[in-house]
């Protein structure tokens, strides 16, 4: 019985946390796939609204002597701040795009997510990130996004 048992375990196991990581996956590119939207609308407001009020933004890029250089804001307001230098101009078209690479549920109401951004499709630039995601509510909001200014293009 006991042998039975642990094979059954062996076999379920394996299965089940690629599920979960498959289920987290999908709900992460949908996630992020209406954040592309919103991107879109260049609604500085709604892009923090996506975050936790205590969220915190770091980002990384490459001096040209090759020093990697760090950025840091935190906060719903700092937040909205960089969306609304973001999108200084409303006229400006784009069309973003996400693509998630690796999402997991570290807890049922926490997500890693590692992926690629591209602010336009119409033009280079695709940048790395890695979020840390917190369900409230009905809401899977932002607690801290790692964002690598270096294009992968």
């Amino acid at each position: 019985m006991l042998r039975f048992t642990l094979i059954t375990l062996a076999l379920v196991l394996p299965t089940t946390a690629w599920s979960q990581e498959v289920d987290a996956k999908k709900l992460a590119q949908t996630i992020l796939d209406q954040g592309s939207a919103m991107y879109d609308t260049k609604n500085a407001a709604a892009m923090a609204a996506t975050y936790t009020d205590d969220a915190k933004i770091f980002w990384y890029s490459k001096k040209d002597s090759g020093e990697v250089e760090l950025g840091t804001k935190s906060g719903r307001a700092e937040i909205e701040g960089i969306y609304r230098d973001l999108f200084k101009d409303p006229n400006e078209k784009t069309t973003s795009k996400n693509s998630v690479e690796y999402a997991r549920f570290i807890a049922p109401d926490l997500m890693i997510v590692q992926g690629i951004f591209q602010p336009n499709v119409a033009n280079p630039g695709k940048f790395p990130f890695v979020q840390l995601r917190i369900k409230e509510g009905d809401k899977w909001l932002m607690k801290t996004l790692q964002f690598f200014v270096v294009s992968q293009d």
